[in-house]
């Protein structure tokens, strides 16, 4: 069984983002995730997260590594730079690394599907209508919701919202969401 490596920002990706990544590949997979507390935190930490996933699989090194961020209405090409340059000459021959940055946040993808949202709140939730991807602060939408479903936005709902999810439904309205996926395909 393949064993993917990823650094992130919070428990909230911790959770939600292995069972997209399961989705995506369609199969087995172990997923060693290591969140940082925010975005500065993961700026400064995942080198050190990449050098220990040398040896994450019971000594040997993981099959992939991604480390992924949140654009938070940043460019996320220069996010994508600058996430490069912190890694400039360090050789990870034993896995390949890819940086994704999710435009604009996590829940954006979350809030693609209304039908996983309404399953794991237990009450009927309308469709989201706008561009998700120019929604500024997506996880206050999602909370909103919640809220008014009952429920509040804990890891754990995140992570139930994520399995429940349809993946086509997400590539649908998230256009960005589709080079998350190949970055989680390719190999």
């Amino acid at each position: 069984m393949p064993t993917y490596g990823i650094v992130v920002e919070g428990d909230y990706d911790s959770a939600a983002l292995p069972e997209i990544i399961k989705k995506c590949l369609s199969s087995d997979i172990e997923i060693i995730a290591r969140p940082c507390g925010d975005k500065s935190q993961l700026m400064k930490k995942f080198p050190g997260f990449l050098e220990a996933f040398r040896y994450a699989k019971g000594g040997a090194p993981v099959d992939k590594a991604l480390v992924i961020r949140d654009a938070d209405n940043k460019n996320p090409d220069e996010l994508l730079k600058k996430m490069k340059s912190k890694i400039a000459g360090r050789n990870y021959l034993d896995f390949e690394v890819k940086f994704i940055i999710i435009v604009q946040e996590l829940e954006t993808w979350l809030l693609a599907d209304e039908n996983a949202i309404s399953k794991v709140s237990g009450k009927t939730v309308s469709r989201v209508n706008e561009d998700l991807e120019s929604i500024s602060h997506p996880k206050e939408k999602l909370w909103d919701i919640l809220f008014v479903a009952g429920l509040p936005y804990t890891a754990e709902v995140a992570r139930k919202i994520a399995k429940e999810s349809d993946i086509f439904r997400i590539e649908n309205r998230c256009p960005k969401f589709k080079e998350f996926k190949q970055a989680v395909i390719d190999c």
